[in-house]
């Protein structure tokens, strides 16, 4: 029991210090929260779950490893998640050099719950950011490929046991951002400020910034 516990826990471990490493899957989850409530941030943390394990999933059938050994399907998923990061960043940074309007900040100078009973939809949007963000990052699927192998115990069966370690890996994305957002929604009263939100946006637009650089100089 030990013999299959044992890796599955250093696996969980492994994934979780890669989590702790703030990324944009992070500073994403942090930044709905905020400004938007926990709705959205409730759908970025699903979303977030759902591409990691469709990554994991991706790796048990070979999709990651086609995607590593072909250069161009790497360099498409490459591009294509710098440009969605570009986009998301360049977005907030306009509106945090644009500013609110009166009516604006009068709304988000209310409370977190009146806004997402306005905001219907903010699970969804925040789904498909989060699932969008993770997904476009063929990093994910490099960790899987290159990670599993040497976690699966000798003598177990490699597709089962592989899809154990999705399974933590899901659980373990899951369990760290429920803390960020539990975290950031604790702060959301004092950050409904229209000047703060401003200043959030500009940080966050200028993070994603950052990581969309980061990853077309991969």
């Amino acid at each position: 029991m030990l013999s299959f516990l044992m890796p599955i826990l250093a696996f969980g471990a492994a994934w979780g210090l890669i989590l702790l490493t703030p990324g944009t899957e992070t500073a994403l989850i942090i930044r709905l929260s905020l400004s938007v409530g926990h709705r959205a941030a409730i759908g970025a943390v699903a979303g977030i779950v759902t591409g990691v394990g469709l990554w994991g999933f991706g790796t048990i059938f070979g999709v990651s490893a086609i995607i590593s050994a072909s250069k161009t399907a790497f360099t498409v998923i490459q591009w294509a998640g710098a440009l969605y990061l570009l986009y998301l960043s360049l977005r907030l940074i306009w509106q945090s050099v644009k500013g609110f309007s009166k009516k604006e900040a009068e709304q988000l100078s209310e409370e977190q719950s009146e806004s997402d009973i306005k905001t219907s939809d903010s699970f969804n949007a925040g789904f498909r950011r989060g699932s969008l963000t993770t997904l476009l990052n063929p990093l994910v699927g490099v960790f899987d490929m290159t990670a599993f192998p040497h976690f699966i115990p000798v003598g177990q069966n490699a597709v089962t046991y592989s899809f154990a370690l999705v399974v933590t890996q899901m659980v373990t994305t899951l369990f760290w951002y429920s803390i960020v957002a539990g975290m950031a929604l604790s702060l959301g009263r004092f950050f409904a400020n229209p000047k703060i939100i401003r200043i959030l946006d500009m940080i966050t637009g200028i993070f994603f910034l950052f990581f969309a650089a980061k990853l077309v100089l991969i």
